[in-house]
């Protein structure tokens, strides 16, 4: 299973979402990767993201499941 693969199946256990820095220690993956894996998802139109304070967290779209 791929990075990208793992990434999106974290999330969708994870109802509340997931900061950059939750994915990148979840998963044992540097942070630049979890952040790359988290944009590529979100550019497909699977993942959005939300701005608390200086973090992004980041759900399933509602429009996938």
């Amino acid at each position: 299973m791929g990075i990208k693969d793992r990434v999106f199946k974290l999330l969708v256990t994870e109802k509340e979402g997931l900061t950059i820095t939750d994915v990148s220690k979840k998963l044992e993956v540097h942070y630049s990767t979890a952040s790359k894996y988290l944009a590529v998802l979100e550019a497909e139109g699977t993942l959005r993201h939300r701005d608390i304070g200086m973090a992004k967290v980041f759900t399933i779209d509602k429009k996938v499941t």
